[in-house]
């Protein structure tokens, strides 16, 4: 079943799986007309079998048992088949006879007298006619629609307005297969802004510590390296991952009243600029470093995004680094904008060993 922000999973996937079964894989409808009515065009035109497996998705993952959780194209497309359903609900009087089978009756009672049960200000008629209302199940199941904007989005960045996607902390990168193929292509590494870059980097390098054994680079004679060192060999590996990407590294960049590890252009574009700042877990600088020092670099120069990677080589200093990460959650303009990141350098067993 699809994993929704809501208490009555099974009533959802249930309603969904049959609107699906009868609406499209009933034998006898094509699935292209479906997509050609409810899609975009560019997207029916450049991505048609990558819709008809999303929907083929949609209809197997809200009928099995495990919780699956949909992307961008998946929630799109189930919107989209949403809004269809909604508008055939308004056009069919026959409709609820047609798309809720008995078992969705008896989850929509259970699911009915759990809601009464702990909000009698509605009867439990009201709440039972609220899952027979499809008009309500975009608001209960996605948490927000910000794939509705994605032409808005796109175009306003190209223009160099990024007003909304700041406003309302949007990532345009979640976005991205549902741009026309013409666009995406323009962007190689399938990623539009250099944050969601330095994410995918930074990913890329946990995996190259924590599976391979990167991670023997980071200890000298069973002694952990010295932050400069961690310096040295992540700008080394950042240049091998960025070559040819037009993004320019440097390293201990002169911000304000003091330097930063690394800041990170893209084309020269004033808002393409991300800093990195790289902290031992077992430093006394530790906090300081987040709350004071990386704060104010971006405050003096008005960069947006930055990354504060914390180095950790025990299980201590682990443990003390994720507790640091749950209690510097901010709501301030400024740390929302600090990705706080561990850097797993503790020793591996070997297989053998294993």
């Amino acid at each position: 079943m699809i994993l929704f922000e809501t208490h009555h999973q099974e009533a959802y996937n249930c309603i969904l799986h049959n609107f699906l079964k009868t609406a499209i894989f009933n034998g006898k409808t094509d699935i292209g007309d479906i997509i050609e009515e409810i899609l975009p065009k560019y997207l029916y035109r450049e991505q048609y079998q990558k819709c008809v497996k999303t929907i083929e998705e949609l209809y197997n993952w809200t009928g099995d048992k495990f919780y699956h959780e949909m992307n961008a194209i998946h929630e799109f497309i189930l919107y989209k088949f949403i809004d269809y359903m909604g508008d055939l609900q308004t056009e069919l009087s026959e409709f609820n006879g047609l798309y809720f089978n008995e078992r969705c009756h008896i989850l929509i009672k259970e699911a009915s007298q759990k809601d009464f049960e702990e909000d009698s200000d509605f009867t439990l008629e009201e709440h039972e006619e609220s899952f027979y209302d499809v008009f309500y199940y975009p608001d209960v199941l996605f948490t927000d629609t910000d794939f509705l904007m994605i032409d808005t989005l796109y175009n306003q960045r190209k223009l160099g307005n990024l007003i909304i996607e700041n406003r309302l902390r949007i990532n345009i990168d979640y976005y991205f297969e549902l741009l026309p193929i013409d666009i995406q292509e323009q962007y190689k590494t399938k990623h539009i802004t250099l944050t969601s870059e330095v994410s995918s980097m930074l990913k890329y390098f946990t995996e190259r510590v924590e599976h391979g054994n990167l991670y023997k680079l980071f200890w000298e004679k069973d002694v952990p390296v010295k932050e400069e060192r961690i310096q040295l060999i992540l700008e080394n590996i950042m240049d091998a991952y960025f070559y040819n990407q037009a993004v320019e590294i440097t390293r201990e960049a002169m911000l304000g009243n003091g330097k930063v590890d690394f800041k990170l252009y893209k084309n020269s574009n004033e808002e393409e600029k991300v800093l990195i700042e790289i902290k031992r877990a077992s430093s006394s600088y530790l906090k300081k470093g987040y709350e004071k020092q990386l704060t104010d670099y971006m405050l003096s120069t008005k960069y947006k995004n930055a990354f504060y990677l914390i180095a950790c080589f025990t299980d201590d200093e682990y443990d003390k680094s994720m507790k640091f990460i749950r209690e510097h959650v901010y709501t301030d303009t400024i740390q929302l904008y600090i990705n706080i990141s561990i850097l797993d350098f503790r020793k591996r067993k070997s297989a053998s060993i294993l």
